[in-house]
């Protein structure tokens, strides 16, 4: 099975960036694309719970909407959270993966994309 990766390693609210980033990964599920998403490194601060920037909308309930667009799960690697943030709550939807698997994943991914 070949799919695209996105690896997501900047935290939220970049300007514009972040919007674009969302972009991509709606881009690629109303086009039927096969795709996987994981937040890595600083990135993992995207799918902290119950944001409240002050300037940007909330990143929070952007994610929240893929899954009406087709990206259905979203993923986060595991060794990265408890390294990083291990007191910070997470969005319940997300799911971990292993270092390990993130690796295997670019090995068999058609196309990687980092951000």
């Amino acid at each position: 099975m070949r799919f695209n990766l996105i690896i997501i390693k900047q935290s939220p609210y970049q300007g514009r960036q972040s919007h674009e980033i969302l972009e991509a990964i709606m881009s690629l599920a109303l086009f039927d694309i096969d795709h996987r998403v994981v937040f890595f490194e600083q990135g993992i601060s995207w799918l902290f719970a119950q944001q409240t920037p002050t300037d940007q909308k909330s990143v929070e309930k952007q994610l929240s909407a893929l899954p009406l667009y087709g990206s259905e799960q979203l993923y986060y690697c595991q060794e990265h959270h408890l390294g990083l943030f291990p007191e910070q709550q997470l969005q319940a939807s997300v799911q971990p993966i292993s270092a390990d698997e993130l690796a295997l994943w670019c090995r068999q991914a058609q196309h990687v994309e980092v951000f």
